[in-house]
C-alpha cells in the first residue's frame, strides 16, 4: 500500500500543472483517472488512506503559495507557517477522503470497476463533497477540476452548464476511461467497452460542433472607455499609516492622467487602505474633479458604518466598491456601491470565532474583522453601463454572480488585491477562474487589481489586454457590451441539477430491475 499511496500523492500533484499558468489539461484526466483507479478495488481503510493521500498532494502543489501572505505578511516564524499551512493542506485534503470513502461503501450496492460505480456514482459523490468543500465554514472552492479545461473542447460547455456542470462532466469522462481499460483488459465482453467508449467520445468532442455558437451579440452601437489603475502598492507597507498619503498620490496621480470625456476608471479593492468615513475631504476632491471631466470612477475603500455605541466600538467594516463623479455630488453613505458578501476566512472574518480567534490573532492580518454585505445587491451603475460586480475571491463563485446578474448586465467587473501571493502562481489561477466567469455569462469581464493581473477578457472567455504583474500601470481599452443571455446566464445550474437527478434515477432503475 506504500507505494499505491505515494502514486496517489503523485497523481493528486501532478493535477496543478492543468491550471494556470502551466495549461496542461489533460494531466487533469490522468490525476482523477488515476485516483478511481487506484480506489475503485479498495477496502473503506484503503480507499481512505488514497483519498487522504490524493488530496495531500492536489492542495500541497495547488495552494502552497498560501504560505507567503502567512509567513511574510503574517510575519509569523517559518516553522509556524510551514504548520499552519500543513493544518491548511491535510483540513482541504479530508474531502477527497471523505469522497473516497464514501465511494468504498457504495462498492457494496455498485460492484468493482463497474460501469454504476465508476460513471454514476463516483462523479455524483465528488460533487457532493466538491459542494461541501466550497459550503462548510463558507468554504474555500479554490481549483475545482473543471477550471483546468478551459483549453480543451469541454471549454464549450461552459456557457451551458457552468462549471459545476464541467466538473461534472469531467469526472463522468475519467469513469468512463477508467471503466473502458479495465473492461479491455479482463474477459469482460467487448460490447461494453465499446458503449463506454462511444459515450466517452460523444462527451469529449461534441462540444466542437457549437464550440463556435455566439451565445451572446456584441452591441457595437455602445462602447465603454475604461482605464483600470494598477497602483502596484506593495503588501508589506500597503495597510501601513506612513504609506497611505502615498498611495493615495500615486491613484490620483494615474487617475488625473487618465481623465477624458466619458471615461470609467476602476481602482483595485481596497486601495484606499483607509475607513471611508475617514477619507470624506479626498473622496469629495476626487468626486468633484471626476465629475468637471465627465468621468466616473469606481473606488475600493473599507466602509466602517457606525455602531450603537459610536465610532470606536461595535461597528461595521464593509470591502466596498463606491461610484464617484456621479451627477449627483457624492455625500456618504451614497447607495450606488457594492459590498463584498462573501469574505474569505481569517483574511477577512474569523469562522466560529468563540474557537478560532486565537489562530486569527496569530495570522495578524489587517481588516479581518469584516460583515458581509447582501447576497443580492443591485447592478453597479457607471457612465450608464451596468455592471455585475465581484471583489477578488468572490469572482470564483458562479453562483453568487449568477445571483447578481441581470438580463440588462453590461459587464462583469472584479477588483482584486493579490498581492498577498507574491510572485506565485495563485494570481495566475484566480485570473484563470475569471476567464470562466466570461465564458459562463457571455460578458467581457473587466478586472482591476492592486499589483496584477489587471486584464480586459472578451466574452469567449480570452485574455484581450493585460498588465504585467508587479508594475504601475494603467491598462486603457475600449469595449462594447454584450447583450443576450447564456444557457448558463439564463437558467443557472438548473441544468447542473437536472444531470444529477438524471444519473441518481438511472441508478435506482438499474438497481431496482
Amino acid at each position: 500500500m506504500f507505494k499505491q499511496n505515494l502514486l496517489s500523492l503523485i497523481f493528486g500533484g501532478i493535477a496543478v500543472f492543468s491550471y494556470a499558468p502551466f495549461h496542461i489539461w489533460p494531466l487533469a484526466f490522468v490525476s482523477f483517472a488515476g485516483l478511481l483507479w487506484l480506489i475503485a478495488d479498495k477496502t473503506k481503510k484503503q480507499a481512505m488512506l488514497l483519498g487522504l493521500s490524493w488530496g495531500i498532494g492536489y492542495f500541497t502543489a495547488g495552494i502552497h503559495w498560501v504560505y507567503i501572505s502567512i509567513q511574510q505578511y503574517g510575519e509569523l516564524p517559518t516553522l509556524v507557517a510551514i504548520i499552519v499551512l500543513g493544518l491548511l493542506i491535510v483540513y482541504l485534503s479530508l474531502y477527497p477522503m471523505l469522497f473516497t470513502v464514501l465511494l468504498s461503501i457504495a462498492n457494496r450496492f455498485t460492484g468493482q470497476f463497474s460501469f454504476k460505480q465508476l460513471v454514476l456514482v463516483a462523479p455524483v459523490l465528488w460533487q457532493v463533497t466538491e459542494f461541501l468543500r466550497g459550503y462548510i465554514l463558507t468554504g474555500f472552492a479554490w481549483l475545482q477540476l473543471g477550471y483546468s479545461q478551459l483549453d480543451s473542447p469541454l471549454r464549450a460547455y461552459f456557457p451551458l452548464v457552468g462549471i459545476d456542470g464541467v466538473n461534472l462532466l469531467l469526472t463522468i469522462l475519467c469513469g468512463l476511461f477508467v471503466y473502458c481499460i479495465k473492461t479491455i483488459i479482463s474477459k469482460t465482453p467487448k460490447r461494453h467497452a465499446l458503449g463506454a467508449i462511444i459515450a466517452l467520445i460523444t462527451i469529449f468532442f461534441a462540444p466542437i460542433s457549437f464550440n463556435n455558437i455566439n451565445w451572446t451579440t456584441i452591441d457595437n452601437t455602445r462602447s465603454a472607455n475604461f482605464a483600470l489603475i494598477q497602483g502596484n502598492i506593495p503588501q508589506s507597507i500597503r495597510w501601513t499609516k506612513d504609506q497611505l498619503n502615498d498611495t493615495l498620490q500615486t491613484y490620483a496621480k494615474l487617475t488625473q492622467e487618465n481623465f477624458e470625456n466619458d471615461k470609467i476608471i476602476i481602482w483595485s479593492e481596497a486601495s484606499i487602505t483607509d475607513y471611508e468615513i475617514n477619507q470624506q475631504s479626498f473622496l469629495q476632491y476626487l468626486d468633484n474633479e471626476a465629475r468637471a471631466h465627465n468621468t466616473e470612477i469606481a473606488v475600493g475603500i473599507i466602509d466602517y458604518r457606525f455602531g450603537e455605541t459610536g465610532y470606536q466600538a461595535n461597528g461595521d467594516l464593509y470591502n466596498t466598491l463606491l461610484v464617484l463623479g456621479e451627477k449627483e455630488p457624492y455625500q456618504y453613505p451614497t447607495t450606488n456601491r457594492y459590498q463584498k458578501h462573501h469574505l474569505v476566512p481569517f483574511g477577512e472574518f474569523t469562522p466560529l470565532e468563540s474557537v478560532l480567534e486565537p489562530i486569527a490573532e496569530l495570522l495578524n492580518i489587517p481588516m479581518s474583522s469584516m460583515k458581509s454585505g447582501e447576497a443580492n445587491q443591485p447592478q453597479l451603475q457607471i457612465k450608464g453601463f451596468k455592471f455585475t460586480t465581484a471583489i477578488c475571491y468572490e469572482v470564483i463563485l458562479s453562483h453568487l454572480m449568477w445571483q447578481n446578474f441581470t438580463s440588462d448586465s453590461d459587464f462583469l467587473l472584479t477588483v482584486s488585491n493579490d498581492a498577498w501571493f507574491g510572485d506565485s502562481i495563485a494570481p495566475k489561477q484566480h485570473l484563470q477562474m475569471a476567464q470562466a466567469r466570461a465564458l459562463e455569462f457571455g460578458r467581457p469581464l473587466i478586472r482591476s487589481t492592486n499589483t496584477g493581473i489587471t486584464a480586459i477578457i472578451d466574452p469567449h472567455g480570452n485574455i484581450v489586454k493585460q498588465l504585467p504583474q508587479f508594475k504601475t500601470a494603467v491598462l486603457s481599452a475600449t469595449v462594447s457590451p454584450t447583450t443576450g443571455l447564456t444557457p448558463y446566464a439564463r437558467w443557472g445550474n438548473w441544468p447542473y441539477f437536472a444531470m444529477m437527478a438524471l444519473m441518481l434515477i438511472s441508478l435506482f432503475i438499474k438497481r431496482r430491475s
